[in-house]
């Protein structure tokens, strides 16, 4: 476990980057929250009709572009031809489709990359691993579980299809592996145990302190997601998480700050 995760404030995970100013999952939204301070950063990939892992959240580009269609049916160069920014803000419209070797190469030995799988095609981690391999952002040895997670630079595997996050695991065996939930319960928590995984990430509104504390007892990293206001963040502080995943990592950092000034 990371130092990080030893300490009562939670990190602060940049979702899809500065999502509640910049249009998610754009190099504008990622280096506005680098700028700020952030490290942490999480993003989706979706691999295309020629192989190129591309970063967006949806599996068809319709609802942040101007295109239609699904990811793994169009060629790079059609969804970097898109606008990928008017969607959230008309004075946006020079946003493009990153590609991960994009974003990886922009933010090289700056930040933490959540990355989650959103595609069950083998080939999305055959292509992650020789991008990652390429890229220098694979470390030497297999993880370890009494080492450091959280580390800066570094990648973290999520994803809520647990097949897939297998297979991720057996073919990344270096790289930290958790798994995205929306229920609780002590089976998930014995399922990522058996599995190897490093944390357990659910929705925020089904968490509460017997989790975390079952979580941590059986040496979990436990990440929340989903919260839809700083009011929901802060009335969920007292739960002990490691980490929170938010659209505005600002006002966050300045949530977590006053509450861990409070206690002291």
């Amino acid at each position: 476990m990371s130092n990080e995760m030893d300490t009562k404030a939670p990190i602060v995970i940049a979702h899809r980057g500065f999502s509640s100013e910049y249009p998610e999952n754009t190099v504008t939204s990622f280096d506005a929250s680098v700028s700020a301070g952030f490290s942490y950063i999480e993003l989706d990939i979706h691999l295309t009709a020629d192989s190129v892992i591309v970063v967006m959240h949806d599996e068809t580009v319709n609802r942040t572009t101007n295109g239609e269609g699904k990811i793994r049916d169009l060629y790079l160069k059609e969804i970097k031809s898109l606008d990928a920014g008017s969607w959230f803000d008309s004075n946006s419209p020079s946003e493009k489709v990153p590609t991960l070797k994009e974003i990886l190469a922009k933010f090289e030995n700056r930040v933490h990359i959540f990355v989650e799988i959103k595609s069950e095609e083998e080939d999305l981690l055959i292509e992650l691993r020789s991008l990652l391999e390429t890229m220098g952002w694979i470390p030497d040895n297999n993880y370890e579980k009494s080492g450091e997670a959280l580390t800066v630079p570094g990648i973290s595997i999520i994803s809520f299809l647990q097949d897939q996050l297998l297979l991720s695991a057996k073919m990344l065996p270096e790289l930290a592996h958790g798994l995205l939930t929306i229920e609780t319960s002590e089976e998930l928590i014995e399922w990522c145990v058996s599995e190897g995984m490093v944390g357990i990430f659910p929705y925020v509104g089904y968490i509460d302190k017997n989790f975390v504390s079952s979580a941590h007892n059986s040496g979990l990293y436990v990440g929340a997601w989903g919260f839809e206001n700083p009011e929901q963040l802060s009335s969920n502080l007292g739960l002990g998480l490691d980490g929170v995943t938010v659209d505005w990592p600002v006002e966050a950092a300045v949530i977590i700050g006053k509450e861990i000034s409070l206690d002291e």
